[in-house]
């Protein structure tokens, strides 16, 4: 292949949709690991923190989605037996 073939099939590349979705996540890749590195000390306790105060809020919601839960094939039985019975 000549040099100028291979130019026109990168250019070609380039300018696809395809092309520029595969170029802009190679670019968001690469800057994300050369930016990667460790959290401060300050920020790895709040995440912590964080996490487990979402651990907690979904403990929380546990209760009420069964009780949603509960009601809704409730009504549901109820319709359908009422209709029955109709």
């Amino acid at each position: 292949m000549k040099l100028k073939t291979i130019v026109q099939g990168v250019k070609q590349a380039a300018t696809t949709t395809r092309g520029k979705v595969a170029g802009g996540a190679a670019l968001v890749m690469s800057s994300a690991t050369a930016l990667a590195q460790t959290a401060p000390a300050g920020a790895e306790a709040a995440f912590n923190e964080v996490q487990s105060q979402g651990a907690d809020m979904a403990g929380y919601a546990w209760p009420v989605v069964a009780s949603i839960t509960a009601a809704l094939i409730g009504i549901k039985l109820f319709k359908k037996f009422a209709n029955r019975a109709s």
